[in-house]
């Protein structure tokens, strides 16, 4: 079970006993054996977790240090990986991706100095460095959108909310950092190496949470299905590394995530509008209709979105593993105020609708929120629209009335 404030308090403050004396440098090898004799390893990770998000006891350099002495003392790993030696696996791609940045940010510092000197060689290679570092948005996407809502499901939000935060201040370093190293001829290098110096700190702390902390918690606790589920996701937000196939375990039967929310289950007649239609020929029409939509329930529960596209080709990108999970969860921290303010204004109806619009490459992407009462004027919901209305912009002048002729 997620649930990271599970641990009991004796063996937290056990743990957080250890992490202060190390951090003034006494010895605790005695204490450590003593600890991993009377306390399972999955205890400790889950007392470590509890004090970094839940109490900020400690910060995670001091957790990596406290954890390096365990296992060299026990001869036990708290961070071993071992639940699957497939390369595809959606784990061992995680671990691989937080490999990949870790020697990014040790190769792109070390030509710090030969860059700083206006070696041509170094400005390149430190240039391509730098936009390999992108492979952060992927990363961080399948870890938010695919692992956070089955950690969600076992009752648990502290972490995915208090990561996604931490992923947020990375993105928008990484993001200071390419604009700058985009005009290194214009710009001075101290402000170049003050940008490298904030992601680096941020995204090192970020390596070590989910390295630490993370991956033990969902590689015992996510089911095989489960994993199944998350690898055939996984293409839709890309990778930070060369994927070419797709994990399979043939011995997994893959099945809707909840049966409830499976519109293609039964063929009974249903009453829809001024007609009657099937819940496939309702699905066929949602699926062909041009706008990608999305319903958000009475509860704040992300509950459809309808099949139009492959997911990698979404304006939005929706998964069915983020079927059931709460609104609140399935936006960045940055603008979840902004998301609930909408929905309040909604549902009290201040506002019959809300429209924005802005340029994704070369689509103009237009998003609708309508609010959705029934007949008694009860709430049900909340519908949302997206289109592409870069076509229309481009529609001749001429009128056009009759049907394209065939030739």
């Amino acid at each position: 079970m997620f649930n990271i404030s599970s641990v009991s308090n004796e063996v937290k403050e056990e743990v957080k006993g250890l992490i202060d004396q190390h951090i003034h440098q006494e010895d605790i090898t005695d204490m450590l054996k003593e600890l991993s004799e009377s306390v399972p390893m999955k205890k400790v990770t889950e007392a470590l977790r509890q004090l970094y998000y839940i109490e900020k006891f400690t910060f995670m350099y001091e957790i990596e240090h406290f954890v390096s002495s365990y296992e060299k003392v026990t001869h036990q790993s708290l961070t071993e990986m071992t639940l699957s030696t497939d390369t595809t696996h959606p784990l061992n791609i995680f671990k691989h991706e937080i490999n990949l940045f870790k020697y990014l940010l040790k190769d792109t510092a070390e030509l710090f100095d030969k860059v700083k000197e206006d070696d041509s060689e170094a400005v390149e290679i430190f240039k391509e460095k730098v936009q390999a570092l992108s492979g952060l948005i992927p990363h961080f996407n399948r870890k938010e959108k695919l692992i956070f809502p089955v950690i969600e499901r076992r009752g648990e939000y502290i972490l995915p909310r208090k990561m996604w935060a931490d992923d947020d201040v990375i993105r928008f370093a990484l993001n200071k950092l390419q604009k700058r190293v985009a005009k290194i001829d214009e710009v001075e290098w101290r402000h170049i190496q003050n940008a490298y110096t904030e992601l680096e700190i941020s995204l090192t702390d970020m390596l070590r949470q989910e390295e630490i902390l993370f991956i033990p918690l969902i590689q015992e606790d996510i089911s095989p299905v489960e994993w199944q589920q998350i690898a055939q996701e996984s293409s839709a937000f890309g990778y930070a590394i060369e994927v070419t196939e797709t994990y399979h375990d043939s011995e997994i039967e893959i099945t809707p995530i909840d049966a409830q929310y499976d519109a293609k289950q039964g063929q009974q007649n249903l009453r829809f509008g001024g007609g009657f239609l099937t819940t496939k020929e309702a699905d066929l029409i949602l699926n062909n209709l041009p706008v990608e939509i999305t319903f958000v329930d009475k509860n704040g529960t992300f509950k459809y979105f309808n099949d139009l596209i492959e997911a990698s080709e979404m304006m939005f990108i929706r998964t069915p593993i983020s079927i059931g999970r709460n609104v609140a969860n399935c936006h960045p921290p940055k603008s979840l105020s902004k998301v609930m303010q909408i929905i309040r204004d909604l549902k009290t109806k201040q506002k019959e609708s809300e429209s924005m619009w802005f340029k994704k490459g070369n689509q103009f992407i237009h998003v609708t929120y309508k609010a959705l009462f029934d007949e008694n004027d009860t709430y049900i919901g909340i519908l949302e629209y997206v289109q592409d209305i870069q076509p229309f912009f481009e529609l001749p002048q001429r009128f056009k009335r009759d049907a394209t002729k065939n030739k």
